[in-house]
């Protein structure tokens, strides 16, 4: 009988991290359409308009983006992002960050952005999230 309540309190344990891990995980789609892009040499200034959709049953804190490379790499620091996305909601927004030529030519090519988010439900702890971005029905420029 000792061995029980530990075993149960565990369990507990386990299913609530894997509940908290679900919440924003896929919970949260995106998608862009590119706005300007800027010429930098070997790499690209680009301004994308992004809208995330919050399918979760909880209000979602966005606080930082970043985009991640096609090898996962960081192409860029994070930006400051705050946005609120309230339940089965959405936002948009529109942000700048610097890729390299080859980064963006695989997004013309129909690759996807990456968007690296850091993400806070209510009344929780900050979350790490990936969410590869759908191109909009937006017209992107050459």
């Amino acid at each position: 009988m000792k061995r029980f309540f530990p075993m149960i309190a565990c369990a507990i344990l386990c299913f609530a991290a894997v509940a908290a891990g679900q919440t924003a995980g896929t919970e949260v789609r995106g998608f862009y359409n590119v706005k300007q892009v800027t010429d930098l040499g070997k790499e690209v200034r680009v301004t994308l308009h992004i809208r995330l959709v919050n399918n979760s049953p909880q209000e979602l804190s966005i606080l930082r983006v970043g985009i991640r490379g096609a090898a996962g790499s960081a192409q860029g620091a994070e930006t400051s992002a705050w946005a609120r996305l309230e339940q089965r909601e959405g936002t948009t927004m529109d942000k700048e960050f610097v890729v390299s030529k080859a980064e963006y030519a695989r997004w013309r090519r129909g690759g996807q952005p990456v968007l690296q988010v850091a993400i806070q439900p209510e009344g929780g702890g900050e979350l790490r999230r990936t969410i590869a971005l759908k191109p909009s029905r937006e017209r992107r420029p050459q």
